[in-house]
Formats: structure tokens, sequence, C-alpha cells
């Protein structure tokens, strides 16, 4: 029992300052090139200048002619301008050497460099072509329909900031820049452990009063959801010699190390005093329900996470803690990438006791113009078909006795 006193939390620390002191902690990960064809989902380790204008000519905007328009000036469908047809462009051809004058058009397709001489494009459906002669039927002003250069992107201008998440739309940017290869902070190795005397691997017996380990497939799935890679993934007995051994070993060549289960003040608890004994621990114990008993701390300057063994609590306690962690890591401008969704609660929802933020598990519903949210649990951190049926988490606070039926809430997607 003294040693349970020893390593059992006396107090419970603040969502928001156990996140801030985590945070303080975490150092970047080493920076890598990797091709920009092959980067999706890597975060910039420096901001993108573009070394060309884009477009890198003046060019049409669409299928057309392209005139000088002062020539269209006056032109109505009662009183159409003429122009002589003099050559045909299309993208991809050159436009040097083609002079057009006053009175004379040139058809343009979609693309295509404007030649000198036009200053606009007039649109197909406002013309009507009898031979070599085109009749205008709408004024426009010069600049109309054309794309000029450097309009999209000007040569030397910054296109994408360190920390940018890479996104497809950012590869094709990049792509048409001519940028081969991208400076991108390395993906953390990360080592995940599940502990228990109790579980069991999926395709084994079961055994009495044993359970299958979930923990495992699932933090292993969001770390690399989150941009990690998984080097080393074990279920560990609550053996505290063997918990030491598989926390140096994981220490030597991981970014970062969970392990799950064994961080309460239970008899076969020992990851506290094994963090304790061999590292410095941040902090355990954060006024969270569920997930209370969360542990923080750094052992030979890496961070190890401690995550209760309940499958929702390990969750919620990832998605808050240590998924931003692994994206600070990687030097992300946006460490939290989850999404909000403004509900109406369907129902009052009341808590337990105050002093913690509650994490209530909603559904949520398109009813006309409203959102509404359907709690679908506030208790029960070991049921995992929770998860499964809810769209998101509202965030219950800790000075609030609940929620009310009507109250417009935040809903934090989870999907």
């Amino acid at each position: 029992m003294e040693r349970l006193r020893k390593i059992g939390f006396s107090k419970l620390t603040p969502l928001e300052e156990a996140s801030d002191l985590l945070l303080s902690n975490i150092s970047l990960t080493t920076v890598e090139v990797v091709e920009t064809s092959s980067s999706l989902g890597r975060f910039l380790a420096e901001s993108i200048k573009s070394g060309l204008n884009i477009p890198p000519f003046d060019r049409s905007a669409m299928d057309g002619y392209a005139v000088k328009a002062e020539d269209t000036f006056g032109s109505s469908p009662q009183n159409p301008r003429n122009l002589k047809l003099v050559g045909k462009i299309e993208i991809g051809e050159k436009s040097e050497g083609i002079q057009m004058k006053s009175g004379e058009a040139i058809r343009i397709s979609t693309g295509a460099a404007i030649p000198l001489g036009a200053d606009a494009v007039v649109k197909i459906e406002d013309t009507k072509i009898e031979e070599a002669n085109i009749s205008i039927y709408l004024p426009i002003v010069p600049g109309k329909n054309v794309s000029r250069k450097g309009e999209d992107i000007p040569q030397d201008s910054i296109v994408l900031n360190s920390g940018t998440e890479i996104f497809s739309s950012h590869i094709a940017l990049l792509s048409s820049l001519g940028i081969e290869t991208v400076k991108v902070h390395s993906r953390p190795k990360v080592s995940v452990f599940a502990t228990g005397d109790e579980l069991v691997e999926v395709g084994q017996m079961l055994g009495e009063n044993q359970i299958y380990n979930s923990n495992s497939p699932m933090i292993s799935n969001l770390t690399q959801q989150y941009g990690g890679t998984v080097i080393r993934e074990e279920t560990l007995k609550d053996d505290k010699i063997l918990l030491k051994k598989k926390l140096y070993e994981s220490v030597e060549d991981s970014d970062l190390v969970i392990f799950t289960g064994g961080t309460s003040v239970g008899t076969q608890d020992f990851l506290p005093e094994t963090i304790q004994e061999n590292g410095t621990i941040l902090v355990h114990g954060i006024a969270i329900k569920p997930g209370s008993p969360v542990l923080i701390g750094v052992v030979e300057d890496k961070i190890v996470f401690c995550l209760p063994g309940t499958p929702v609590a390990a969750y919620l306690c990832f998605v808050e803690l240590v998924g931003m962690a692994l994206r600070k890591m990687m030097g992300a401008s946006e460490i939290d990438p989850r999404t909000e969704t403004v509900a109406k609660m369907s129902r009052d929802v009341p808590v337990s006791g105050m002093g913690y933020i509650h994490f209530l598990r909603v559904k949520i519903e398109k009813l006309g113009n409203e959102i509404i949210a359907h709690p679908v649990k506030l208790k029960g951190s070991g049921i995992i078909s929770s998860l499964v049926q809810s769209d998101g988490i509202v965030k219950i606070h800790p000075y609030q006795e609940g929620l009310k039926k009507d109250d417009k809430v935040f809903v934090i997607r989870l999907k």
C-alpha cells in the first residue's frame, strides 16, 4: 500500500495545462528529402518559393477569338462589329511572330498564348462566323477572358509555408512549379505496448477472465493516421522488470513510446513507478473523464505516454494528447487536425461531478437547417461500441453542471 500511495496521483492537472507542458517538451524530428509525388501527408520543413510565374505567359481563359477590345466597343446583337479572321492558335503552340492588327481576330483555344496586339478574348457563343468574317455581338473590356502572366502565382512569391501538411492539391501546385523534391520532417518512430495479464491476442483461445487485446491495433492505426511509423507493437504482462526492459529498448530507437494499461494505482500498475525511477513524470492524472489516469513522462529525452487500459479512454487520450504530440514533432503548423460542427443538443445531459472535462460521445443528425447532437455515452470507458456509434465528442467543461436540451455545442468530429 505504501508503494501505491507514492505513485498515486495526488491532484489532477487541467487538460490545457497538461497539453502545454507536453508540447513544451516536444522536439522536432529530423529533416529528409522526398519526391514531391510521394509527399502526401508529410509536413514541409521549409517554405516553398515559386521559381516562375503561373501562368508563365498571358493565356486565353476560354475558347474564343483573340481581339483588340476596342474593336468590340459599341457592338450589340442588333449592331454587331465585324472582324477579319486571320489565324488560329492552339494550346502549346507558339504565338511569337503573330502580330494582330486592328479589325482582326484570331481563333484561340483555352490555355493558348495570347498573340501580340490582342488584349481580350471574345467567347465563341458571343460571335457568329461566316467564312473569314466574324460578327461580334457583345462589347468586352481589355483583359476580358485573359489569364495574365503570374496572375495565379507570381515569381519569387511564397506559395507554401513551413509546417504545411501536404495534400494532393499541394502536390499539384508543387508539380506545376517544376519542384521535384521537398524537405519534410521524418515520420516519428513509435513503439506501442499493451499491458495486462488478462490480454489475449486475436486468433488465440480466450481463457477464463481474459479479453482480446484491442488497444494495440487501435493505437497503432491511430499512430499511422496521425503520421507516425510503428516500429514495435507488443503485448506485455504486468511485470515490472519486463516493463523496464521494454521501456529502455524503445527509447533507444523510438521518438515516442506508448503504453496502454497499468497506469492507475492498482497493485499491478507498475508503469508510474517505472517511469519515475528511470525518468521524469510530467503529468500523472488529468482532469478528464474518461481518461483521468493518463501519464506523460520523459525517459532519455523521449516522450512516454501511459494511457488508460480501457479502449475508449485510451482512444480519447490519444486524439487529445498523443496525436498533437506526433504532429508537433513533424513541425505541423496546425497540430490538431480535427474539425468542429456546431449542433444543438437533443436532450439534457447531467454530469456526476464537476471539476473535470467530460467527453460526451454524440451522434449528429441533420434535421432541416439544423444539426442535432444525440448523446450516445457519457460514462463507460470500456464500451467500444460507443465510439463506433459516435460521430464526435462534446466537451462539457469543468464549471458546467451538464448540458440542456437545445444548448448550442461544438462537436469535435471523430470521423
